[in-house]
């Protein structure tokens, strides 16, 4: 299995790394080992449509920011067409098995031959990313932005295929954007790192080794054995356990989720720290949000961010009347749900998400003419009223997150439903299987202690950037060494490459 995790990705990255620095006086001739090395990942990764499907998307998103930039009467047609094609592509592999099973019964009902209807069709790596990264581009060209100039070939399908940020994001843009920052949180857009002419450096390579032992660390071992040890047991046959083992494996498929997502995208930004880029941040503390909008805030910013931009915003954001406010977060949140998966767990999943949304800002409206103080002030009011307010917030916020995941983690709305059914009535007559007070009690540990680990580690970019670039290689690269070699068996794959 190739994998970022796999012997033979290492080497070749490390091939492909000497080979890069080499050409270090031509960063154009950097970028084009970059596209050469991404598709051979890609195709390595996935088979040859898939590397094929972005070529031919790459080309087409090429033509028309040629065309955006000749004829600017037509501008608007175009920006229509590359959009309309991208959420089309998106929508035949991510949809066509939930629609499968109607339309071949309708096809059955008109007596008409349903064989030619495939079997699946498999996702093709990337394609989400690259996707949202295409009509991001494509609505700076329309608007002309001075960040953007028109990429020539060889950006554009560097842009799309670069390997750091396919397979599961991070949502790479071209241009900035609010809130969409890099580790030591400034703007990243990827438009001028790509263009750049001057001659790239490594960036904080001790950092990047940190980073990529952190990643292993939390991915490999932590999340592996959530993974193995309660979350995928419970939720194959939750009627088996008690319902203490069952609240264990809903918080710990949370925290597995977390590490596993945040730990993929920290050894991203690592890789792009040792080509000499800047790739955002995609996890801020999101289990220390004390509402469901500051967790919105912290957790997959670069997803969050582009669905308040490019779904939000252009459904009317918070412009129009305040009952239109509220639908629009609630239908940016569905798509976001079913953006993620085409099931009926996936949709509630984005529901209940954009409800809780509507019900805080409805809830702050509340406070704000009950008690005659400003927007702004109401906006946190539960947080601002001291450490009991802000403990309060977050257990809730956490609490509401982790139970939503459960429709998130289901294979189906069904299997949902049995979990939380065993969750209320496994209470007698079954024994356990494993200990939950043991897991529970390590939860409650490392959430209280979370807060000071991560205060105590803010400024971890700024103490490398003081020490000398290799001051700590040996060390870190020893302790890289010692988690490699004392990994558990198996290559486990990333949970967000599936969607």
């Amino acid at each position: 299995m190739f994998s970022f995790l796999s012997v033979e990705f290492s080497l070749l990255f490390i091939v492909f790394l000497i080979l890069y620095w080499g050409c270090r006086a031509k960063p154009q001739w950097q970028n084009i080992l970059l596209i050469f090395f991404s598709y051979g990942v890609i195709y390595a990764m996935s088979n040859l449509l898939a590397v094929s499907i972005l070529f031919g998307f790459s080309v087409l998103i090429y033509l028309l920011s040629l065309a955006i930039e000749k004829w600017q009467i037509q501008k608007k047609i175009f920006l229509l067409l590359g959009v309309v094609t991208t959420l089309l592509q998106l929508s035949l592999f991510k949809y066509y098995d939930f629609f499968k099973p109607e339309i071949t019964q309708a096809l059955n009902f008109l007596h008409l031959d349903s064989s030619g209807l495939a079997a699946n069709l498999v996702l093709p790596i990337g394609l989400s990313y690259y996707s949202f990264q295409a009509i991001s581009y494509l609505v700076s060209r329309y608007r002309n932005s001075t960040e953007v100039p028109r990429f020539n070939f060889a950006d554009l399908l560097m842009h799309f295929s670069f390997f750091a940020t396919i397979t599961a994001g991070p949502i790479a843009r071209a241009e900035s954007a609010k809130g969409l920052t890099d580790i030591q949180n400034q703007a990243c857009g990827m438009s001028e790192q790509i263009r750049q002419t001057q001659p790239r450096q490594i960036l904080y390579p001790s950092l990047a080794l940190f980073l990529l032992s952190l990643a292993l660390l939390k991915k490999w071992w932590i999340a592996g054995w959530l993974a193995d040890n309660w979350v995928n047991p419970v939720f194959a046959n939750p009627m088996q356990y008690h319902s203490l083992e069952i609240l264990t494996a809903i918080y710990g498929y949370t925290l597995q989720l977390f590490l596993d997502f945040s730990g993929y995208s920290e050894m991203m930004i690592a890789f792009g720290l040792l080509l000499g880029f800047r790739l955002p941040v995609n996890f801020k503390a999101p289990l220390l949000a004390h509402n469901i909008r500051d967790f919105w805030d912290k957790w997959h910013i670069s997803l969050s961010t582009w669905i308040r931009d490019y779904i939000y915003i252009p459904l009317g954001g918070s412009r129009g009347s305040f009952g239109r406010t509220q639908f629009n977060l609630v239908a940016a949140m569905v798509l976001s749900g079913v953006w993620h998966g085409s099931g009926w767990n996936f949709f509630l999943w984005g529901l209940l998400h954009g409800l809780a949304l509507v019900s805080l800002n409805i809830s702050d409206k509340l406070y704000a003419k009950i008690f005659k103080v400003s927007a702004k002030e109401s906006r946190n009011a539960l947080y601002n009223s001291g450490i009991w307010g802000r403990i309060l917030g977050v257990f809730v916020t956490i609490n509401f997150v982790c139970f939503c995941f459960v429709f998130f983690r289901a294979k189906s709305l069904d299997e949902a439903l049995n979990v939380f059914k065993a969750l209320f009535h496994n209470t007698i007559n079954i024994q356990w299987n494993n200990n939950p007070l043991y897991a529970l009690s390590l939860f409650a540990v490392a959430w209280i202690l979370y807060p000071f680990i991560r205060k105590s580690c803010q400024n971890l970019p700024l103490y490398f950037a003081k020490l000398p670039k290799y001051t700590l290689a040996i060390p870190l690269f020893a302790f890289f060494m010692l988690i490699v070699i004392c990994a558990p068996s198996g290559i486990p794959g990333f949970i967000y490459a599936n969607f």
